[in-house]
């Protein structure tokens, strides 16, 4: 992988009162920040360890200026498909602000050398910046590597990685893609066109589930509902919360009710060639589309999203206030399963994992 350290642009924290405030206001006030002296630019080229603390553990990446071309001939995979309405907001947005504000977080296999270097780092390196949030008490922590022969030993660990994935940022990857290609951003004489890029060892990343809750007893009734069910899943009441144990098993709560969906054989079996299997991708089959009648699940309205981290009370919550809805919670996609999908030019269902930590929108920043 062929990656460069690169100009930075970060907040002047000593200017922000509240780093949950600037954060959230940043995606669309970016521009009048910086006019105000909000940002800080660095007087020199550098690679950046990005330090995340969270409950406890620390989550270590690179921020560096990745090459174009690592994207465009997918040696860095995608694993989702791009909505064309999200990407014109998306080149909005950055051709307002000629720069990225949030890297692509890219996740790749870990390699012992570059866990040591980034060890090696955060113990002589003091951290050039820092932040709180105050709602999630997470910590972000921000190192500068500026010395030559660090760069050129974090360059050349990187040269080794064969491949690696897009964990989030997609449409922000094609989008900037579309624009340098149009010569609307960078500089079409530059032997150097880069994309801001956060790159995680796979050991440093959590994937977690991504939950739906579908609108259903507005078209039929609960005993209907289950009735339509058996015909794919083996069903079993449960006595109280629960959470997928393992994968091709859905526990849906409705109506106070908990129950386990697990798939049938022959629902399985009709599956077997692909190359990865899915329990989102089954669920959109043969309940949103066969059972529910959503047809382009990409569009609907009738099915929310929710993710993993978030509370199962919260859902339930949400379920008790409003009987017509069922909520759907799926067991975590794979790093495995993530990484073939990839490799076989493959997408992912719409909304299939949440990664933690969380990267943030204005902490560090790349102009064009």
């Amino acid at each position: 992988m062929k990656i460069f350290p690169f100009q930075a642009i970060y907040p002047e924290f000593k200017l922000v009162a509240s780093t949950d405030s600037f954060i959230k206001s940043v995606k669309n006030q970016f521009e009048k920040y910086r006019t105000n002296g909000f940002f800080k630019r660095s007087s020199r080229e550098a690679f950046y360890i990005h330090e995340i603390e969270k409950e406890g553990k620390i989550y270590r990446g690179l921020i560096a200026a990745v090459d174009i071309e690592e994207y465009i001939s997918e040696k860095i995979l995608i694993h989702e498909k791009t909505i064309a309405s999200k990407e014109q907001i998306t080149m909005e947005l950055i051709l307002d602000r000629n720069a990225i504000i949030k890297p692509i977080l890219v996740a790749f296999d870990n390699v012992k050398s570059i866990d040591q270097l980034f060890e090696s780092a955060v113990k002589t390196e003091k951290p050039l910046y820092q932040t709180q949030f105050e709602a999630s008490e997470v910590k972000h922590l921000f190192y500068r590597l500026s010395d030559s022969r660090m760069i050129e030993k974090i360059t050349k660990a990187f040269s080794k990685i064969p491949e690696a994935y897009i964990a989030d940022g997609h449409h922000r990857r094609q989008t900037v893609i579309n624009l340098l290609k149009a010569g609307q951003i960078g500089d079409a004489n530059s032997k150097r066109q880069t994309l801001l890029t956060a790159l995680f060892p796979f050991s440093d990343l959590e994937i977690h589930d991504f939950n739906r809750i579908a609108d259903v007893f507005d078209i039929c009734s609960p005993t209907h509902f289950i009735i339509r069910l058996t015909k794919f899943f083996k069903i079993k009441s449960l006595k109280k919360p629960s959470v997928p144990k393992n994968k091709f098993e859905i526990i849906a709560y409705f109506n106070g009710e908990w129950i386990s969906l697990k798939w049938k054989k022959s629902i399985l079996n009709k599956h077997k060639s692909n190359p990865v299997l899915l329990d989102a991708e089954l669920l959109d089959t043969y309940v949103f589309q066969d059972i529910l009648g959503i047809i382009d699940i990409s569009q609907t309205t009738r099915v929310k999203y929710v993710e993993g981290v978030k509370k199962q009370s919260d859902v339930i919550n949400q379920i008790n206030a409003d009987f017509k809805k069922v909520a759907f919670f799926i067991y975590p996609v794979q790093k495995e399963e993530l990484k073939k999908v990839a490799k076989n030019n493959l997408s992912l269902p719409p909304k299939s994992t949440w990664f933690e930590p969380r990267l943030k929108n204005g902490l560090i920043a790349s102009e064009f």
